[in-house]
């Protein structure tokens, strides 16, 4: 408190006016967090509303856990800060899809997760500020600003790692799938039927594509066709691949050549770009060597070969 109060009667200039801005900042604080904390709790205890919000979810009342109500209050929080976005069009829903999140209440938690990560940080640092001595006002000020960037920063890093790490993940499993594709459709299954099939032999090794495999399904069986539900795999997906099989897979279903050639044709250019990726890896290995070389091996080669003739020369030189 003692240290605030310095901070804010040196920006100041008047300890009476300091100490009155003070209180008043704290007093305002606390009423804000009471009321907030006020509003969530009436709204989280309200039937009516609580029976909204997990309709709003698309929660079934048979078969699926009701959210908790620290799950609810993120969502409203979240809710309020984001407003009332288009979640189809935007491009949060386009990044929290690609890393898995598909609820429809992903990006209201998205962004109260972010806010309150920030609020709680900047909380954190206050009560830091009385432990580190000397501090200045304006270091006091980038401490506070350095928290709120980490806390509204980390979040959105961890939702883009894990899209990474997903699209990795998919594009490990889609060669093995492509095949199992191949085979299944020769071997005379129809699309869907080969997509379920599928999905059930990778559930054990490739458990994100298998289940992005059966909702493709769960789509064809619920009415979409099978080009549509293709492009919403794509979609959900993210991956050039996977947009590249859906294009050839819709030409020749609109067109009706043989699904069994289009799907042959296409392993066959896939394996043949995974063999020009790993030849332009390998062709780039060389030039990323080169900085290990100079900062790590030719610093101790000029000191093996040429350091014995540079003591020589001293030598030779300090005799004369």
């Amino acid at each position: 408190m003692d240290y605030l109060l310095s901070l804010l009667d040196s920006v100041v200039g008047n300890p009476e006016l300091a100490r009155v801005l003070f209180v008043g900042a704290v007093g305002l604080s606390a009423v804000l967090a009471l009321v907030t904390l006020g509003l969530l709790v009436v709204g989280l205890q309200n039937p009516v509303q609580r029976r909204l919000n997990v309709l709003k979810r698309g929660h079934s009342s048979a078969g699926r856990a009701a959210p908790s109500s620290l799950q609810l209050m993120l969502e409203q929080v979240g809710e309020r800060f984001a407003g009332n976005q288009d979640w189809h069009n935007s491009p949060t829903r386009t990044l929290l899809v690609h890393a898995g999140y598909r609820q429809p209440s992903a990006a209201q938690a998205y962004w109260a997760a972010r806010l309150l990560l920030m609020l709680v940080l900047v909380g954190i640092a206050v009560l830091a500020l009385p432990f580190i001595k000397g501090a200045s006002f304006l270091q006091a000020i980038l401490l506070l600003v350095g928290a709120a960037g980490v806390g509204w920063i980390v979040p959105a890093v961890y939702v883009d790692k894990r899209k990474q790490a997903r699209m990795r993940s998919l594009r490990a499993a889609f060669p093995d799938a492509l095949d199992l594709l191949v085979v299944c459709v020769e071997s005379g299954l129809a699309l869907p039927q080969s997509i379920e099939r599928v999905a059930e032999e990778l559930s054990v090794s490739h458990g994100e594509l298998a289940e992005e495999l059966a909702l493709v399904n769960a789509e064809i069986r619920a009415g979409i066709s099978s080009t549509e539900a293709l492009r919403h795999l794509a979609d959900r997906t993210g991956l050039e691949d996977i947009n590249g099989l859906v294009s050839l897979l819709a030409q020749s279903i609109r067109f009706g050549t043989s699904v069994a050639d289009t799907l042959r044709i296409y392993a066959e250019e896939f394996r043949d770009r995974r063999t020009q990726a790993a030849e332009e890896q390998a062709a780039k290995l060389g030039t990323k060597l080169i900085f290990p070389l100079i900062f790590c091996l030719w610093p101790s080669f000029f000191l093996v070969v040429i350091g014995p003739v540079i003591v020589g020369v001293l030598k030779a030189f300090g005799r004369l």
